[in-house]
């Protein structure tokens, strides 16, 4: 069962744990260059604060509702459902990226790609544990009679 609202809150507590990640991997020095909200700054050339604005409104009105959308059909369990939705949401955002500034291909790297994969398994994780029990089997239900 799809539950928009869920979605969005688990889109809003998934942006606030990537964004810790993000700021203590940068205040260690250990994901250098990987900072989004760096990059949305750049991008939109706004200041950092409005970037933050724009990384949680992504997280919890772009992705929050598209997992609720996409759960259906995604693999079990949450958690699962949304790493496989951070992959995919980080190759969207490479092709987003590379779209902007076409004269400079990409540059993937690990450290995007596992911040992404984090906000999908926190994202699955927390719209799996916001469902009740009839949304949740009914989710995981259809999810299991799509792979047929």
């Amino acid at each position: 069962m799809i539950n928009i609202g869920k979605g969005i809150i688990a889109g809003l507590f998934a942006s606030a744990a990537t964004g810790g990640a993000v700021f203590l991997s940068s205040l260690a020095g250990l994901a250098p260059g990987t900072d989004p909200v760096h990059a949305i700054s750049g991008v939109m050339l706004t200041p950092a604060g409005l970037s933050w604005v724009v990384h949680f409104a992504i997280g919890a009105f772009m992705w929050g509702p598209l997992l609720a959308v996409l759960s259906l059909t995604l693999p079990s369990p949450f958690w699962f459902k949304g790493v496989v939705f951070g992959f995919l949401a980080w190759l969207i955002m490479l092709l987003v990226s590379w779209a902007a500034d076409p004269a400079t291909p990409p540059q993937p790297s690990l450290g995007p790609v596992l911040f992404h994969i984090l906000f999908g398994a926190v994202l699955g994780w927390a719209y799996g544990m916001l469902l009740d029990r009839s949304e949740r089997q009914a989710s995981t239900l259809q999810a299991t009679q799509a792979d047929w």
